[in-house]
C-alpha cells in the first residue's frame, strides 16, 4: 500500500513539475565537395534557412550551391527551396506585424488627438455661432436704430425747413405790420393835421361870419 502511495506521489509530482517543450525545426546540412553522399565534406553542416546561390543542379537531385561566405559545394536539391523557411518567415511576420502594431498605437493616439482635436473645435464653433447670432441680434438693432435715427433727422430736417418757411412768413407779416403801423401813425398825423387846419379855419372865418351877421342886422 505504502508502495502505491509513493507511486502515485511520484506520478503527481512528476506531472506538476513537467513542463511543455517542442522539438527544433532548425536542421544542419552537410555541403560536400561533389555531388555524393561518400565525397568529402567542405563544411559539416550549413544551418536551415541560410540564403545560397544556386549555380546548376543535376539528374542525380544534387545542387550546386555557393554560400554567402565563399564556400562552393553539392547538397541534395531536396533540402532547398524557393522561399525562406517558416521560422524565417514567422519571424520576419513578427518584426512585420510590430511594425504594424506600433503603426496602429500611434495612429490610435493621432486619432485620439484629433478627436480631442475635434470637441476642441466643436465646442469652439457652438461658441462661434453663439457669438454670431448675438452680433446679428446687435446689428439687427443698431440697423434699427439707425433706421430710426434716418428716420428722425429726415423729420428734423422736415420740421427745420418748415421752421425757416414760418420764419420767412413771420419776417414777411412782421414788415407788413410795420408797414400798416407806420401808415396807421401817417393818417393819425394827417388827421391831426387837418384838424388844426380845419380848427385853424374855423377860428378865422366864424369871427368873419358874427361880424357879418352884425352888419346885415344894423343895415
Amino acid at each position: 500500500m505504502k508502495i502505491l502511495l509513493a507511486a502515485v506521489f511520484a506520478l503527481v509530482s512528476t506531472t506538476l513539475l513537467a513542463k511543455t517543450v517542442y522539438i527544433s525545426d532548425e536542421y544542419l546540412v552537410p555541403l560536400r565537395k561533389s555531388p555524393c553522399p561518400r565525397c568529402s565534406i567542405l563544411h559539416r553542416g550549413i544551418k536551415s534557412g541560410s540564403a545560397l546561390n544556386l549555380v546548376e543542379t543535376n539528374e542525380e537531385g544534387w545542387s550546386h550551391i555557393t554560400t554567402q561566405g565563399g564556400l562552393d559545394g553539392w547538397m541534395p536539391s531536396h533540402y532547398l527551396q524557393n522561399i525562406p523557411i517558416a521560422r524565417e518567415r514567422i519571424a520576419s511576420m513578427e518584426a512585420k506585424l510590430g511594425v504594424a502594431e506600433n503603426k496602429a498605437n500611434a495612429l490610435s493616439e493621432e486619432l485620439n488627438t484629433l478627436r480631442q482635436a475635434n470637441t476642441e473645435l466643436s465646442t469652439e464653433l457652438q461658441s462661434a455661432q453663439s457669438t454670431s447670432s448675438e452680433v446679428s441680434s446687435e446689428l439687427n438693432t443698431i440697423k434699427k436704430i439707425s433706421s430710426n435715427a434716418i428716420s428722425i433727422n429726415q423729420q428734423n430736417q422736415e420740421l427745420l425747413k418748415r421752421n425757416g418757411m414760418l420764419q420767412s412768413d413771420i419776417d414777411v407779416l412782421k414788415a407788413a405790420n410795420e408797414q400798416l403801423s407806420n401808415r396807421e401813425r401817417n393818417t393819425w398825423f394827417l388827421y391831426g393835421v387837418f384838424a388844426v387846419i380845419a380848427g385853424s379855419l374855423l377860428t378865422i372865418i366864424i369871427p368873419r361870419l358874427k361880424r357879418r351877421k352884425s352888419f346885415s342886422e344894423w343895415g
